[in-house]
């Protein structure tokens, strides 16, 4: 039975009625990259790596800071999560993919490794990996709706209270009260102030 976890959202571009489920076994010894791009060149379909199980035993991952570096963990670690795309290109005739794949990996120990992949993906046992094919870089075309002809029947207008004029002289109210201005004035009080500094140490 295969248990996988998997994440991720579909774009409307992405041609959901052409999406199409496969499950890869991948043998022991194998390289996973290598067997999901093998299958990925059988016709010129994206692949969408979704998720996969089993352990491998050797893995080179992506350093995630600036410098490109690659770190290459060997020993007996099992697949947590396992995604990443392939899309097909065409540059001056050729045909190729780009794309790649994240990892995470757990040891024996309990530690948890994880990355994008940057080489070897060897597998320890059996593993399935769950992928789909859909048609890349078909955009479906918004549908611009037709703009509806609408036939109204004239008719004479009628007069309405509001076009019907108002002769009435409306007076402004006057008063005999002084006008003076008030300005409010409020005492500060310190009490009332709140700080919004923090100070956390982190240990």
């Amino acid at each position: 039975m295969l248990f996988c976890a998997c994440e991720g959202e579909w774009s409307p571009s992405s041609a959901a009625a052409n999406f199409t489920p496969h499950i890869i076994t991948v043998n022991a010894g194998e390289d996973v990259t290598k067997r999901i791009i093998s299958f990925s060149q059988q016709g010129s379909l994206a692949i969408c790596v979704l998720c996969a199980n089993g352990v491998v035993s050797s893995v080179t991952l992506r350093q995630p800071d600036s410098s490109g570096g690659t770190l290459t963990y060997e020993g007996r670690f099992e697949i947590l999560s396992l995604s990443g795309t392939f899309m097909p290109s065409d540059s001056d005739g050729t045909r190729s993919r780009t794309g790649g794949m994240s990892v995470s990996l757990a040891s024996p120990d309990g530690r948890v490794v994880g990355g994008g992949v940057a080489g070897l993906l060897v597998a320890a046992t059996p593993i399935q990996v769950v992928v789909g094919t859909f048609l890349g870089g078909t955009n479906q075309q918004e549908q611009t709706p037709k703009p509806h002809n609408h036939n109204f029947m004239s008719s004479p207008l009628m007069p309405t209270s509001s076009n019907v004029a108002d002769h009435r002289t409306i007076r402004p109210m006057t008063s005999s009260l002084p006008i003076s201005t008030w300005t409010p004035s409020f005492p500060s009080d310190s009490r009332h102030k709140h700080s919004h500094d923090f100070n956390i140490t982190l240990t």
